[in-house]
């Protein structure tokens, strides 16, 4: 990783995502900015600045990478807020319009985001659908305001990870098959059904 294209200047995670983004979607003149958007490991302002400069649009999450991010100061102004609530700044950093967003969603997390100026829109979106069971037991349901960019940063955020879900999660092989001896071999049958099973599932 040390040789690759960007990292000496910007470190690995920026570095990894500016490659991503010019393989992924390149810059194409006369049209449309490509969005590119990722989650707390892609996340910095240095990151969300260069891909600007190059001409993208970006949604990144910051969780640790919060050099040049006022995350103190938003993660205090929510401290006390209800699900719902968010707080949105702007800022320019090196001539490049930027906006740093806090969400809460519930009353326990607050989430951070930087984007650049015309990424999207902090209007509300789709709500966030809020599942808890009540004092019965029962699976209760609250929409919970999102703001309409972050709406579709999560329908999309997913998507990488829809395997690891499946196969570790709903499917869960080594959860129920424990022999230890077993552990190689339901690992790959697992991924094996996951791969497939989108493939098969047409026919059935």
């Amino acid at each position: 990783m040390k040789t690759k294209e960007f990292n000496a200047s910007f470190g690995a995670t920026a570095g990894c995502t500016m490659r991503l983004a010019q393989l992924a979607a390149p810059v194409q003149e006369g049209e449309e900015k490509p969005l590119v958007e990722g989650d707390a490991w892609f996340g910095s302002v240095t990151c969300a600045v260069e891909l600007a400069q190059r001409h993208y649009d970006c949604v990144l999450q910051i969780k640790t990478n919060s050099s040049l991010f006022p995350k103190a100061y938003i993660e205090t102004a929510l401290e006390n807020a209800p699900g719902g609530c968010k707080i949105v700044l702007t800022a320019s950093h090196r001539g490049i319009p930027l906006v740093a967003i806090g969400y809460r969603y519930s009353t326990r997390t607050a989430l951070l985001f930087v984007s650049t100026k015309n990424a999207g829109s902090t209007r509300p979106g789709k709500p966030y659908e809020m599942k808890f069971n009540d004092a019965f037991g029962n699976v209760v349901q609250r929409l919970v305001e999102h703001p309409e960019i972050l709406s579709d940063f999560f329908q999309k955020s997913n998507s990488i990870n829809k395997h690891n879900q499946l196969q570790q999660g709903d499917l869960a092989l080594e959860k129920r098959w424990l022999t230890p001896y077993f552990c190689l071999h339901t690992t790959i049958i697992g991924m094996f059904i996951v791969i497939c099973f989108p493939l098969c599932s047409p026919l059935l």
